[in-house]
């Protein structure tokens, strides 16, 4: 049944590893560009560094900072076609939720547009904040405040919800409660590591803790 004042939560979402799954299109991207250069290519490191701001997730493979290397990721990400990103199954329950929403994301404009349209669910949000919107990422808590901001509302009716130690951080900092999900790029014993508010392991899980809260709050 859906609740006249669940209006009153603020939901931030991650992007990647939370509300869709770009694994594919991230594994790829760097295969055809770490081939391409000679380069090896060290896949659980790359999936444990997602979430990090790009030009860290190079430097934390290649040892160095390589603008080059982003550039040819950026580009090469961007050309990909066919698409291979879907929505995690589940979360467009989620997404339906009719609370305010919110993305903060560690990708930029061009990538993060670019899949929201290709989802059909740009309209979903209140407020998007990606890489190009602020001077400080993820861990910081730059762009929740921005969003807490943008849409008036308070830390103790907002939740970061995400994949990664980036946005429990990020979360922490603000004083959002903070929620991880286990169905994108780090487990459940990384995430627990982090001392996360909640920890759900599937979307129908997630939907009804925020459910559970727009029941109690008057």
């Amino acid at each position: 049944m859906e609740i006249a004042y669940v209006r009153l939560m603020l939901l931030i979402f991650d992007l990647d590893g939370t509300i869709m799954d770009t694994w594919e299109e991230i594994l790829i991207t760097f295969q055809k560009v770490f081939s391409k250069r000679n380069l090896p290519l060290d896949v659980n490191a790359l999936r444990m560094a997602v979430g990090l701001p790009l030009e860290q997730v190079i430097e934390s493979l290649v040892g160095y900072e390589a603008p080059d290397i982003v550039r040819d990721i950026r580009d090469t990400f961007l050309s990909l076609n066919p698409r291979r990103i879907k929505i995690f199954e589940g979360m467009e329950d989620v997404l339906n939720i009719p609370a305010k929403k919110a993305i903060l994301t560690s990708k930029g404009d061009l990538g993060t547009y670019r899949d929201l349209r290709e989802l059909g669910i740009e309209h979903m949000f209140d407020v998007v904040v990606t890489a190009d919107t602020v001077v400080n990422k993820k861990p910081d808590p730059e762009g929740i405040n921005i969003i807490l901001q943008r849409l008036n509302e308070e830390p103790s009716r907002t939740f970061m919800i995400g994949d990664t130690e980036m946005d429990i951080l990020a979360g922490k900092r603000a004083g959002v409660k903070t929620i991880a999900v286990t169905w994108g790029n780090r487990d459940l014993e990384h995430l627990y590591n982090y001392a996360p508010d909640y920890v759900v392991t599937s979307p129908r899980e997630l939907k009804e803790l925020l459910e559970s809260y727009a029941q109690r709050w008057p």
